[in-house]
């Protein structure tokens, strides 16, 4: 028998207690012995036992108290009661509160090695059937996990394709609409009407086109085939590039954007056009949230050598704490107020987001309902020659 197996015997009898010591030692096992109750208890609680061998009286407590605290402390510990003085009540008893075998002294020690190589058997059975259960209510509940994850991601999905789905039709009607108007023979509209119809038709076709290039985007992103491609670049100029390109955007609703380079900032090593489409997708959801005459401000400084932070902050309705977590997201968009959605399909923040983690970065924000949102990314400037 193994060593492994702890053996607990208790009798009040030293003679008794000697013989079935040194028996079962000779059997390879690993005994303890205790002389009466009260210090078998002791034991118990020290360390549980595989097996506990009692006297069902003892002078101090009962066996059965004993038999009671090593179920307590381990369900799967095997208690034999022996006693010199049986009766069926006592047995019936024993047998009722858990024991697994009821033995007459003198013990016939090759009964009891049978007793108790079967008592292990069902010990290491039970422990193996516990801890198949364990393992299954564990798959199970991984498999449940899994199954809530792919219904949101397609209860997520389908909420995309709806939005996407609006989101395609609103220009395709608009560029439909005015086109249909121009091209019709009984159409008798002026040359300043014909030029706006034509501007709004322009308009309608860049939305399109940043919703099919937001859509591509994302789509080389999740399939793993958007590359990382370092160069050395101005910041300033590139960020110059950025504020003429969105000031046509910003002039609609009136706003000002305001740049700001560190000290020590000039030429970077890192992803011009990804670097690019950060600022403009950022700024760009600082224009969407932000008020009329509003102000954004774009602020970049090296926190180390190779470290650079750089800030969109504008002063727009701002972000509540819940949904911030939610922020990020590629498959939806998160209601900052009731009239704040509907515009654009959710996707630039994850966008940016993305494009900041492939440069090995962070991303993250600070915001406070009606107190504006800061939107803050770090990136780790990579070395010419190397990523």
């Amino acid at each position: 028998m193994s060593s492994i197996t702890n053996i607990l015997v208790t009798d009040d009898e030293p003679a008794t207690l000697k013989t079935l010591s040194a028996a079962l030692e000779d059997m390879g096992y690993r005994v303890t012995t205790a002389a009466n109750g009260r210090e078998a208890l002791a034991l118990i609680k020290k360390q549980p036992r595989n097996v506990v061998i009692a006297d069902i009286k003892l002078p101090d407590i009962s066996g059965l108290e004993i038999l009671e605290a090593a179920k307590e402390l381990n369900p799967e510990t095997a208690v034999i009661m022996i006693t010199g003085h049986a009766s069926i009540e006592t047995a019936v008893n024993a047998i009722n509160e858990g024991a697994y075998a009821y033995i007459l002294k003198p013990v016939a020690m090759n009964e009891l090695d049978t007793i108790i190589r079967n008592a292990l058997r069902e010990q290491r059975l039970l422990i193996e059937n516990r801890e198949l259960v364990e393992s299954l209510q564990q798959s199970n509940r991984r498999l449940e996990e899994a199954n809530r994850a792919l219904e949101q991601v397609s209860q997520a999905k389908s909420d995309f394709m709806a939005k996407m789905s609006h989101e395609l039709r609103t220009p395709l009607n608009s560029i439909i609409g005015f086109s249909e108007v121009l091209l019709s023979k009984l159409s008798s509209i002026d040359h300043k009407t014909h030029n706006e119809f034509l501007n709004y038709i322009h308009v309608s076709a860049r939305h399109l086109l940043h919703l099919i290039n937001s859509i591509l985007d994302l789509s080389k992103i999740e399939s793993g085939k958007m590359t990382f491609e370092p160069s050395e670049f101005d910041l300033a100029v590139m960020l110059e590039g950025v504020k003429i390109t969105v000031l046509p955007m910003l002039a609609t609703k009136g706003q000002t954007l305001e740049t700001e380079i560190g000290e020590g900032i000039s030429s970077i090593f890192a992803d011009e056009a990804k670097m690019r489409q950060i600022f403009l997708n950022l700024i760009s959801n600082a224009h969407k949230f932000t008020r009329t005459r509003g102000k954004i401000r774009v602020i970049c400084r090296l926190e180390t050598p190779h470290l650079l932070h750089c800030s969109v902050i504008d002063n727009g309705i701002g972000i509540s704490p819940q949904d911030q977590l939610r922020i990020f997201e590629e498959f939806g968009q998160v209601k900052t107020s009731p009239n704040a959605r509907g515009q654009g399909a959710g996707l630039g923040l994850s966008i940016a987001k993305r494009l900041v983690e492939l440069h090995g970065g962070k991303i993250w924000v600070v915001s406070e309902v009606g107190h504006g949102s800061t939107f803050t990314f770090s990136i780790p400037l990579a070395k010419k020659g190397g990523a």
